[in-house]
């Protein structure tokens, strides 16, 4: 039984505030397994995987951290859901649902559902099999749920790992924190110098111009309202040849191209854009990590007052280096480490104090962007090929539009999730990025 480190204890207690779930979509080709023989392999690789047989059990009157609990896997965490009519459109309708509906980590910190039959589903040639793997945040960022998933449907069985199935007494667990208080301020003092010596080394190095200065917060638009409680999504899926280009990442021809869509959207339902539009992307954190969610979230620009889309992608381009180069200045480690010596209580009792509904004037970004790459297309289920992988990151009250960029193989999907608040006609959106790849493919080719 393992105590959850203060960066995941905090993102589990901001779920409880606003859910962010992750979900994680893999269609397959095929499928010559029965469902009931597909569930029975699932749950038995599943109990395999450590990270799936763990959930988190609060401490005593919150005392402390809570912790990672042994968890059995049954079949109960494999879900197979019965379409109306087997169609693509009707799968996306029941993704949508899936959005509205949340895991609870302290019963299990992930789902796995199954759609099968499915016709229409881009890229496959006959009736396919969908599998969306629902994960709490808390247990895992993008990267390492991505991992969870590649362990899950690869051919190969996992490797032999072992999995803490030891259990804890209250008694016990409040001794342990009762052991550790005086080391934790200790270490909250000394921490917290290096962090404020640190800060002043940041502020200290944006002056001089070593690190670029802090982003600039940026006008809120329509994908900046309160996203109410229903879920659009859909899914573009390209070669991942369309995105790239001379000295440009998937990444970056990916942001070029929601640059493009969203000018495109605003311009048309609202008339104008706002030259400072940007995304609040995730960037990993630097070094080896040392708790489930290693990445932090910064503001990058989209320019899209800049017409020349070879131009376009290399202002993104340096902008996202900018960004990345601050967030690995050394005051971040100390940041990190001062949030690591904190007490639970307080961390706790902070996220609770926070009002997480309020609007600010201005915001980080107009979207998020999530990017990963989710490696060979080797991936296989139910005796069904992986074909294009797809993810949608979570909406809160200033953020009702979500952009995924995630590649398997050859294959790239922009996944869109928003809300009939914010775009209410998320087909013409649709189209207008499919348009939008095909801009930046042929300015980059």
């Amino acid at each position: 039984m393992l105590r959850m480190t203060p960066t995941d204890a905090q993102t589990f207690w901001i779920s409880e505030k606003i859910p962010n779930d992750q979900l994680l979509l893999y269609c397959f080709d095929g499928q010559s397994q029965s469902i009931d023989e597909l569930r029975r392999s699932v749950v038995e690789r599943a109990s395999l995987i450590p990270d799936l047989n763990v959930r988190i059990r609060e401490s005593p009157w919150h005392l402390d951290y809570p912790l990672w609990d042994p968890m059995p896997v049954d079949a109960s965490l494999v879900r197979v859901h019965e379409l109306p009519d087997d169609s693509w459109p009707s799968c996306i309708h029941g993704i949508e649902k899936l959005l509205e509906n949340h895991v609870d980590p302290r019963e299990s910190p992930w789902t796995l559902h199954l759609f099968h039959g499915v016709t229409g589903a881009p890229r496959c040639s006959g009736p396919a099999l969908i599998a969306v793997l629902q994960v709490a945040h808390s247990l895992a960022d993008g990267k390492r749920a991505s991992a969870i998933a590649r362990q899950l449907f690869s051919p190969q069985p996992p490797a032999k790992q072992k999995t803490d199935v030891r259990r804890s007494g209250s008694a016990e667990i409040l001794g342990r924190a009762a052991l550790r208080l005086p080391g934790q301020l200790v270490s909250l003092f000394r921490d917290g110098r290096a962090g404020h010596r640190a800060q002043l080394q940041l502020q200290a190095d944006t002056e001089s111009g070593v690190v670029a200065p802090q982003a600039a917060s940026r006008p809120k638009v329509r994908s900046n309202i309160p996203p109410g409680s229903h879920r659009l999504v859909r899914m573009v899926v390209r070669d991942s040849a369309d995105f790239r280009g001379d000295g440009v990442s998937v990444t970056v021809g990916a942001m070029t191209a929601i640059s493009v869509a969203m000018a495109n959207y605003l311009t048309e339902r609202d008339g104008s854009v706002p030259p400072e539009l940007g995304a609040e992307v995730t960037i990993a954190k630097a070094g080896t990590p040392t708790a489930r969610n290693h990445f932090r979230n910064a503001g990058v620009g989209l320019f899209p007052d800049i017409d020349d889309l070879r131009e376009r992608a290399q202002r993104i381009k340096a902008s996202m280096d900018e960004r990345r180069a601050r967030a690995s200045h050394p005051s971040s480690a100390a940041s990190d480490l001062a949030l690591n010596a904190v007490p639970g209580p307080l961390v706790r009792w902070g996220v609770q104090q926070y009002d997480f509904t309020a609007v600010p004037d201005e915001v980080t970004g107009n979207t998020v962007v999530s990017s990963v790459a989710r490696g060979d297309a080797d991936l296989m289920l139910g005796g069904g090929v992986v074909r294009f992988t797809a993810g949608f990151p979570s909406l809160s009250p200033v953020m009702s539009l979500t952009h995924g960029v995630h590649g398997i193989g050859d294959t790239v999907t922009i996944s869109i999730t928003s809300s009939p608040a914010s775009i209410p006609d998320i087909d013409v959106y649709e189209q207008m990025m499919h348009d939008a790849i095909d801009e930046v493919r042929e300015a980059l080719s």
